[in-house]
């Protein structure tokens, strides 16, 4: 059987994260998968499937690409497909040298090198022109990455391929008995509920959030927000919510596992961030057929009809941001239009299937 090894470079459960694990499930009756992290993500799921993870214990680098390499020359693996920027660095300077290289897929999840400053940027794009001459399909999860590929000509155009994410529409079917129970048990009854999903660290702009909270509880009392997710900024953002007098407003609660659970027993999804690759949380809002509030950047606007599955805000403006969430509010039934439509397009355009299929068609072509 084919043997693949899916590299990772995150320290921690994303979307990203979700995404590998859903092609790997996908497709482990097709190629045997092989998951390599510096940290273990889905160890539970994974080893539940049969699938081997193992973790990069090396942290200097030069000690982490001999690791990569010792590897690869023992494991032999007909496909890498690489995760995440400092993965991608770690494995194609592995691979430089090694005899039978494999075919490279790097899945881009956001082209986030050019948001840095100028000359760690300019060093990073040169690397990546570089480091491109040993990878064989860069893939984009979005429209607005790939023309930033482009423009910044890091890769001949021919390589590069859009596979847009996609998610299980079933799992975010969730009983009414189970969203009244979650609600009960989270002391949320008869309360107007916004859902944040997200690492806590800045690119989240959790901030922006708060201060929109703030601008909302005058007018909409039984307002309460769920935060979840966990990250290096968590005692700041509270330390900001007392300062704000929004403690009774806000529920942190941390990594989660009951996501489905959580954005169905909402009343609105929220999103606000700097930027996105293509980002899952406006796909799992559609899904709950819940409207989503999301920041208007790259990759967000291709997961949102604005004014029709959702609203697009300005980013960092927490005036905007509690304006849409106030319209929502005040009109149940644009909520529940707004749902209805962004299920139809998560489940039309999003498909996990779709995504599932599209990496299968890329694996075997470039076997052929």
């Amino acid at each position: 059987m084919v043997k693949i090894i899916h590299f990772t470079s995150w320290k921690g459960l994303g979307g990203g994260a979700t995404v590998v694990f859903d092609i790997v499930k996908g497709l482990r009756d097709k190629f045997n998968f092989l998951i390599i992290t510096p940290l273990g993500v889905f160890l539970k799921e994974y080893s539940t499937m049969g699938i081997e993870v193992r973790e990069l214990r090396k942290e200097n680098l030069i000690k982490r690409i001999r690791e990569i390499k010792k590897i690869l020359q023992k494991e032999t693996p007909n496909i890498l497909h690489i995760h995440g920027t400092r993965a991608a660095l770690w494995v194609r300077l592995a691979v430089i040298g090694l005899k039978n290289k494999p075919k490279i897929i790097y899945t881009l999840h956001g082209f986030h090198i050019v948001r840095r400053n100028f000359f760690v940027r300019w060093f990073l794009i040169m690397m990546e022109r570089f480091l491109n001459h040993w990878t064989d399909v860069l893939v984009c999860v979005s429209e607005a990455d790939k023309n930033l590929v482009l423009k910044y000509k890091t890769i001949p155009p021919e390589k590069v391929k859009i596979i847009k994410n996609g998610i299980d529409v079933t799992k975010f079917q969730i009983s009414q008995d189970e969203i009244q129970k979650a609600r009960k048990k989270l002391e949320l009854e008869n309360k107007f509920v916004l859902c944040s999903i997200g690492r806590l660290h800045p690119p989240k702009d959790f901030s922006t959030i708060l201060r929109a909270l703030k601008l909302i509880v005058p007018q909409i009392q039984k307002v309460r927000l769920l935060v979840v997710g966990d990250g290096p900024l968590r005692k700041s953002l509270e330390n900001e919510t007392a300062q704000l007098g929004l403690n009774e407003y806000v529920k942190f609660l941390g990594f989660r596992e009951d996501i489905p659970v959580l954005i169905n027993l909402s009343d609105t999804v929220i999103l606000s961030t700097y930027w996105e690759g293509l980002p899952l949380v406006p796909l799992e809002a559609g899904a709950s057929k819940k409207p989503i509030v999301a920041s208007n950047v790259d990759g967000v606007r291709e997961t949102i009809i604005d004014g029709k599955t959702g609203f697009l805000f300005e980013p960092k403006s927490a005036k905007d941001l509690a304006e849409k969430i106030i319209k929502l509010y005040q009109d149940e039934e644009l909520r529940k239009e707004m749902g209805e439509r962004g299920f139809e397009f998560v489940k039309t355009n999003f498909s996990l299937e779709k995504m599932v299929r599209a990496y299968q068609d890329l694996y075997i072509s470039l076997l052929k």
